[in-house]
């Protein structure tokens, strides 16, 4: 029980759960699910962009990008669309009712970044995260 693997499921699984909470608290469960976050945070950032794009920023694979631009178009936070350029390419822009999220989701990164950081230093900080990016290439060239 002392493996890698095993510590960063139990990490997952506490995160999704911790979110969940913060989801509920901030009222924003009925909306947004794990997973959708960092997708979210990319089109508040640029909006109305090609899903290459998106891909490209968040550092999805198509198809799980693709599943959760479904869920979200189902819970009303995206529209997609051709895009008039590129009758090829298909465009993502949030919806109204996505941007007026926008603040509690900030609340919810706030609050989420507060809790998993705590107690690091910089310095630990930037450790940690080197080694998490590396599992995720690890586990993508898997």
């Amino acid at each position: 029980m002392n493996e890698l693997v095993f510590a960063v499921s139990r990490a997952y699984f506490a995160y999704a759960g911790r979110l969940e909470i913060v989801l509920t608290e901030l009222k924003l469960d009925k909306h947004v699910q794990p997973g959708m976050g960092h997708v979210l945070f990319a089109l508040f950032e640029e909006d109305d962009v090609i899903i290459k794009n998106l891909v490209s920023r968040t550092r999805l694979a198509p198809s799980s990008l693709g599943r959760l631009l479904v869920q979200m178009e189902s819970r009303g936070l995206i529209t997609r669309r051709k895009c008039d350029e590129d009758g090829r390419a298909v465009r993502v822009q949030l919806t109204t009712l996505a941007r007026s999220l926008e603040g509690r989701c900030r609340e919810a990164l706030k609050r989420l970044k507060q809790t998993v950081e705590a107690g690091f230093k910089p310095r630990e900080l930037a450790v940690v995260k080197k080694a998490v990016e590396r599992i995720i290439e690890n586990l993508r060239r898997a």
